[in-house]
């Protein structure tokens, strides 16, 4: 048995592998007593590339294992099984226990130091027996895992495991396990090979006969000359895999992506015929002035006083602070108005706003009370010497007071809502983890990017703040995968792979359940449909009763 060694304090001296595993397990917040019965189960894609290369292999390899009391198990790259099989009833029952169905997640993250999470994480085969295991419920069986690479790219592609009880451990499944995921991974290649090739030839076609911008995509392919690179920084052309879902089967599709730091992208793609998933991308960087904020009055000319309008956590408040440019800024805030006796802030107010050069932020003006909201009018109508920016709720949530006064203002800076400026999601969250961990920068894969964008985003900025000071806490490397992500932000596959269309619908109807409490006539009636196609919907774009969103 591997745990033939007890330290001085009665703990067992585990291999070097075996400990690495145990303490990623502990960072990452695992318990030894965790409950496996509240393992994630998602939709996975029983037709996909590793399976459709592994599906030969693994008939043969249970053919050889009949009547045993093994399972063979397969993980796909987000460690979740796509394929079980058992020997008899017994093992199959034990397993279950477990919490092994097909789409559950079983990464080093959700169950500790298991033959398929710890694989993935370290990147090479590993054999765990009994108490080696992290989570007591696990430590029954014995069992080998084996990462699946991609030949050509060197991604881990899944995860092939044979698992037993401990008692029947057998060292023979090494060889066993080892033999089949080469043989998987010559069928990935042979079978990735013509679309590869589809791919390839699509990117020289779009850069032969100049230099211009251009990324082509496709499963874990990614050509992408350097002025594309360029163009995209200081984003990664992994943003592009977002719009995939997005493609036409024919026909060009054009978006414009915000990448950060004042730069937007604009996007052509076309995908390559003969090629699933596969599109190239032609790019377009343009610099934006970022000075005013943009608005309704006229960018050249000077303004005297702006309003910004927004949902909450929308970045009312970061936008009226860069608006204010050079100079002082003093911000009067909604508390200290509530605060404040009233005579007092007025005459504090009014000096202010005599002060040239200085710009008076009103943050939250839609809290403020009644009395102070006619001085602001009253100033607005005067004229001042500062400049005045006012930040406030979206125009159809203002009361008649509130919507007096930003009436008069001379500019106005109506801000979407997260949901609805998904494109700009990577370089926000680059941008976020930034300032978590200064100069780590790392890179989000297009699970985690697309899982980010399918959440409905009730509390915008603050709520994808926090969900990033999360992620920045966890012992990942310069790679953010969907595992990374807190529970409720792992959207199911299904999800995942929706349009922007469908999933503004999604997001929309979430939104609308949310807001009233989850009754679905009020919903409909909010969102101007029948309760009949309120539920067909619902079926359609996967909105359930316990959905994390909700």
């Amino acid at each position: 048995m591997p745990l033939s060694q007890v330290s001085s304090g009665g703990e067992p001296v585990l291999r070097q592998e075996i400990a690495d595993s145990w303490r990623r397990s502990r960072l990452f917040g695992v318990t030894p007593h965790l409950d496996t019965s509240a393992i994630s189960v998602v939709d996975v894609d029983a037709r996909s590339r590793l399976m459709s290369a592994a599906r030969p292999v693994l008939d043969q390899l249970t053919g050889h294992l009949g009547g045993t009391r093994f399972c063979v198990l397969l993980a796909d790259r987000d460690c979740r099984l796509v394929y079980r099989w058992f020997g008899d009833h017994h093992i199959r029952r034990q397993i279950e226990d477990v919490g092994a169905f097909q789409g559950s997640g079983f990464g080093e993250g959700t169950v500790g130091t298991n033959a398929l999470g710890t694989p993935y994480e370290s990147g090479r085969a590993v054999r765990i027996h009994g108490d080696e295991h992290y989570a007591e419920a696990l430590k029954r069986f014995s069992c080998y895992g084996h990462p699946i690479r991609h030949p050509l790219t060197g991604r881990v592609e899944g995860v092939l495991d044979i698992s037993g009880v401990s008692s029947d451990g057998n060292p023979l499944f090494g060889p066993l396990v080892s033999r089949a995921v080469q043989d998987i991974e010559q069928l990935i290649v042979e079978g990735a090979r013509a679309s590869e090739r589809r791919l390839f030839l699509a990117f020289q076609e779009a850069t032969r006969h100049r230099s211009v911008p251009v990324a082509v995509l496709g499963g874990d392919v990614v050509f992408a000359n350097k002025i594309c690179t360029d163009q995209l920084s200081p984003a990664d052309p992994a943003i592009l895999r977002m719009l995939l879902p997005q493609l036409p089967e024919r026909g060009e599709f054009r978006t414009v992506i915000d990448v950060g730091e004042g730069v937007t992208v604009s996007v052509t793609a076309e995908r390559v015929p003969g090629a699933p998933s596969g599109a190239v991308f032609h790019v377009a960087r343009t610099e934006r002035d970022t000075r005013t904020g943009g608005g309704t009055g006229r960018k050249d000319e000077p303004w005297r006083s702006a309003v910004i309008t927004g949902e909450p956590g929308s970045g009312r408040s970061s936008r009226a602070r860069a608006s204010a440019g050079a100079g002082e800024v003093v911000v009067l805030d909604a508390a200290s108005a509530l605060r404040a006796d009233a005579p007092q802030w007025a005459g504090e107010f009014a000096r202010l706003v005599e002060r040239a050069g200085t710009t008076v932020v009103l943050d939250d003006l839609h809290c403020f009370p009644p009395q102070l909201l006619t001085t602001v009018a009253n100033a607005l109508d005067h004229g001042v010497s500062a400049r005045m920016v006012i930040t406030t709720c979206p125009a159809d949530q203002a009361s008649a007071e509130v919507t007096a006064v930003v009436a008069r203002c001379e500019q106005t800076v109506s801000l979407k809502p997260l949901r609805e400026r998904l494109d700009e999601l990577p370089a926000l969250a680059a941008t976020m983890l930034d300032v978590e961990q200064p100069g780590r920068r790392p890179r989000f894969t297009g699970a985690a990017l697309a899982a980010l964008r399918a959440h409905p985003w009730p509390g915008n900025l603050h709520e994808l703040r926090a969900v990033l000071r999360d992620v920045a806490r966890l012992p990942c490397t310069g790679v953010i995968d969907l595992k990374h992500l807190p529970p409720g932000y792992r959207s199911s596959g299904r999800t995942r792979r929706l349009g922007s269309r469908d999933l503004a619908e999604r997001n929309a109807i979430v939104q609308a359940l949310r807001s009233h409490g989850g009754n679905k006539l009020r919903a409909a009636r909010a969102l101007g449909v029948s309760r009949t196609t309120l539920y067909r919907r619902m079926r359609t774009l996967e909105v359930t009763e316990d959905c994390p969103d909700m």
